[in-house]
């Protein structure tokens, strides 16, 4: 499509000399060779050679040029954002094919720079690339018009224009610069736009918003400067070369003039092709530094892509269907990078059908439990059996599809309630969606919402409260139906009601299912069939309740410290 575009382009500034012949040569005498040529056809084709006819092909060939140039420019957008779209969803998939460590030790705000303005900034590239390649066939199209009227002129311009063209490729070290400072600056907006509306609260509790306004004005205003910088280096290159391509025209002309004999009508077309070609050869310098300035975009989106691909989960090809004997942890050990160990020498086993409850202070390691469970994590010595299969060999997806988990911050999306419950389990019917709720205690509060079952529950469930949004997530993670329930402190952060509805559906779902419970409120853990006792990363005791209760033991101190 460009070389037709390119072709009528070139069809359109032959036909100036036509134009200008029939206007000073009425007659039709001394015309140029091109006119010449353009009357032959007239007569092969018969038709007539008049004023009017040459007028006619020459606005035909110029509406042609417009509506080829449109066509051209939608193929163009098009092939863009195909190319943009398919790099944006890779890159997503990478991200979300990563282990749970890639979120872990990345920074939000890049990431979500990287998914939204980096990604934009390599489809600009795409577009300079794009507009460079399109400008460099034009201009050859171009040049081939007065080389076909005279080479030795155009190539004394040609000479010329590469001799002026050359000291502005100096300019693609700063444009670099430009554009690294760009994303660099963008990454840290990003990064304070998801920390304060992650903490909104708190910032207004303390009434710190001016404080994190003067932040988000420092970050902005250093992204705004490299923005300026960016954009008055692309607009000035066009503008400076500007006068050097005058020049090349001026002593072009001259010389045309003085030592070659060409018509009028011929130095018309070539005068006009050079002016023609005068911004193109100036947006061709702007836009290879645009290029240049959009680089450190696309460094960024490829380094992500990498470094999610390099932290890629890790699984094995045995597909998990259903719990048939339970799991057990033997002799697991782990340490986060760069850290002392969190577990050492852990053995657990956990039965099918039963609930096992781990307790212990923070930072024990009761969480990386679990993480190490859903294969967040691989641990350092050990392994984790499921059915007397080590996690490393099952499918770890299929394992996770019959997994319900309730983190201990609770997660709800800007949907309704319905919705929510759904997002586990998209097949469910009605009655399954009403028995999930109401053996998680939930039925009862959400018919008296707004609009019951089709209330929507605001960001993150910002229009509930905490114990409402916990057995939300519970009636959720029931919906699924899972071979293995894994509630990580559900009661943590909760009023003493709410504690006692959520113990009251646990009891609900023991024996049910296989449940694994990370107790803080010990109270929620009394008919546990098995209770791990962590502290410091190890176990130090383990047993049911009565057992462990009858003995001065640490899980007795905890359970008197929190009745006081």
């Amino acid at each position: 499509m460009l070389t037709l575009v390119c072709f009528v382009q070139v069809a359109s500034t032959l036909l100036i000399a036509p134009v200008i012949d029939v206007f000073i040569n009425p007659e039709f005498k001394d015309v140029s060779s091109i006119t010449q040529r353009l009357f032959n056809l007239f007569n092969l084709f018969d038709i007539g050679v008049t004023k009017i006819n040459v007028l006619i092909l020459f606005l035909l060939f110029s509406t042609l040029l417009s509506a080829s140039i449109i066509v051209t420019n939608w193929l163009i957008l098009k092939t863009q954002y195909a190319m943009v779209r398919s790099l944006a969803i890779e890159t997503f998939n990478a991200f979300f094919n990563a282990r749970w460590h890639f979120f872990n030790t990345q920074r939000y705000g890049s990431i979500l720079n990287t998914l939204t303005r980096e990604i934009d900034g390599v489809r600009n590239a795409f577009v300079s690339v794009g507009s460079m390649l399109s400008e460099l066939i034009r201009a050859m199209f171009f040049v081939a018009v007065p080389f076909y009227i005279s080479w030795k002129i155009t190539s004394i311009a040609v000479a010329l224009g590469c001799l002026f063209v050359l000291p502005f490729m100096l300019f693609n070290r700063a444009s670099y610069r430009l554009g690294k400072g760009r994303t660099v600056s963008s990454n840290k907006v990003m990064e304070l736009i998801h920390e304060s509306l992650g903490a909104a609260k708190v910032i207004l509790g303390y009434g710190n918003h001016t404080k994190y306004t003067r932040r988000f004005d420092e970050a902005f205003s250093e992204r705004c400067n490299f923005e300026i910088k960016s954009q008055v280096l692309k607009n000035a290159l066009p503008k400076i070369f500007e006068p050097c391509g005058w020049i090349v025209i001026v002593i072009t002309m001259y010389i045309s003039s003085e030592y070659f004999k060409l018509t009028m009508a011929e130095m018309g077309i070539i005068g006009y092709s050079f002016i023609r070609i005068l911004p193109m050869i100036g947006g061709f310098t702007s836009v290879k530094n645009s290029i240049v300035n959009f680089y450190p975009s696309y460094e960024q989106v490829d380094y992500m892509n990498r470094l999610a691909c390099e932290n890629i989960q890790k699984t094995g090809g045995f597909v998990f269907n259903r719990m048939v004997d339970g799991i057990e942890y033997k002799g697991v050990s782990f340490s986060y990078p760069g850290h002392n160990p969190v577990l050492n020498d852990i053995n657990i086993t956990i039965k099918k059908d039963k609930m096992t409850a781990i307790a212990g202070e923070s930072g024990s390691g009761k969480s990386t439990l679990i993480d190490l469970l859903i294969g967040f994590y691989e641990p350092d010595k050990g392994v984790i059996l499921a059915d007397k299969k080590p996690l490393q060999e099952l499918d770890i997806y299929s394992f996770r599809r019959h997994i319900g988990y309730v983190p201990q911050d609770t997660v709800l999306f800007n949907d309704t309630v319905r919705n929510n419950l759904l997002w586990s389990n998209e097949e469910a019917a009605e009655k399954e969606i009403i028995e999930a709720c109401k053996l998680a205690n939930a039925d009862e509060f959400i018919v008296d919402l707004s609009d019951g079952y089709d209330t929507v529950v605001g960001e993150r469930g910002v229009k509930l409260s905490g114990g409402e949004r916990q057995r939300i997530a519970l009636a959720r993670a029931l919906l699924r139906k899972p071979e293995l329930l894994i509630l990580d402190e559900a009661t943590s952060a909760l009023d003493s009601h709410s504690e006692l509805l959520i113990k009251s559906a646990i009891e609900n779902i023991a024996h049910k299912t296989t449940l694994v419970v990370i107790a803080h409120r010990l109270s929620t853990i009394v008919n546990a069939d098995t209770i791990y006792v962590l502290q410091g990363g190890r176990i130090i005791e383990q047993g049911d309740y009565d057992s462990l209760i009858k003995f001065n033991s640490a899980f007795k101190q905890a359970v008197e410290i929190q009745r006081l």
